[in-house]
């Protein structure tokens, strides 16, 4: 009897192909909202020198250390001073600040989060980006930008059978 044990080769090892999990570069912060409504007269308009009294007695460190999403969740005309003084008031506790919605808003942080993060790792390599329904499709779309012309090979799925979307 010889023994002819050899060891299974793992393929997805040996095809060379990195996985690249967009999740990894999700922040964790905390995200408060900042509606315009409340402050409207009649939920219609905005009252300059009431508005100006409201803003100042804000609690504006309730905002401290978070993600504000600033937004008028009623269809209003709002003059564009009044997004501006809002994220004046904002500024100096908010850890950032946007026009829009919670979900655009944690898009935008995320995609400032990959855009900053040491990428070179992947250049020169087969990439494949985990394929995953938690990540917004902006994300994919700002790594491919990123990536793009800098990895041999771009892929989408798992590394066992990834999509091949370019080779460079």
């Amino acid at each position: 009897m010889t023994d002819d044990y050899s060891p299974i080769e793992n393929k997805v090892t040996a095809s060379g192909i990195v996985r690249l999990d967009l999740q990894e570069y999700c922040p964790i912060v905390s995200f408060a909202d900042f509606d315009i409504r409340p402050y409207l007269y009649e939920e219609l308009i905005i009252m300059e020198k009431s508005f100006r009294t409201a803003m100042d007695a804000v609690n504006w460190g309730d905002y401290s250390g978070k993600a504000v999403s600033v937004r008028c969740s009623v269809d209003a005309i709002i003059p564009q001073w009044v997004y501006m003084l809002v994220a004046a008031k904002l500024k100096p506790y908010a850890m950032s600040v946007i026009f829009g919605t919670e979900k655009e808003h944690q898009i935008k942080l995320w995609e400032k989060s990959v855009e900053n993060a040491d990428l070179s790792f992947y250049y020169n390599k087969k990439v494949a980006f985990k394929a995953s329904e938690q990540i917004p499709d902006a994300l994919y779309i700002c790594a491919t930008n990123l990536l793009a012309g800098k990895v041999a090979t771009l892929m989408y799925g798992e590394p066992g059978l990834p999509k091949v979307i370019r080779k460079y």
